[in-house]
């Protein structure tokens, strides 16, 4: 009988993920910021504080995490691409504005 972690192993997000990985040392990886980041990705990093509200908030799980010491979110765009939901729930989530409907609702590079 296969054990929790079994089951957990032969998900579909761990084949993704370790494909970030191998992926994440070419230059060429498109990545793009959550609707409502701010233009400025200084101000962006500013005030996220890696809280995961957003990657959690997003219905269709396309919200992964850039650096999982900063753990700042990031879109991969050419694998997953926003949907852009009804009513933002990603940025509805961000307790700290760093996603924020008067940014807009484009995606930053």
């Amino acid at each position: 009988m296969k054990s929790c972690f079994d089951l957990i192993g032969d998900h579909p997000i761990f084949g993704f993920l370790e494909g970030l990985d191998s992926e994440s040392s070419n230059k060429n990886v498109k990545k793009q910021r959550p609707p409502g980041a701010s233009s400025i990705d200084s101000e962006f990093r500013k005030r996220c504080t890696g809280c995961d509200a957003c990657m959690a908030a997003c219905p269709v799980n396309i919200i992964m995490i850039e650096d999982l010491t900063l753990r700042h979110p990031v879109i991969y765009p050419e694998e997953a691409p926003c949907i852009h939901c009804e009513g933002y729930p990603c940025i509805q989530s961000c307790p700290t504005g760093a996603l924020d409907l008067i940014n807009g609702i484009n995606l930053r590079e």
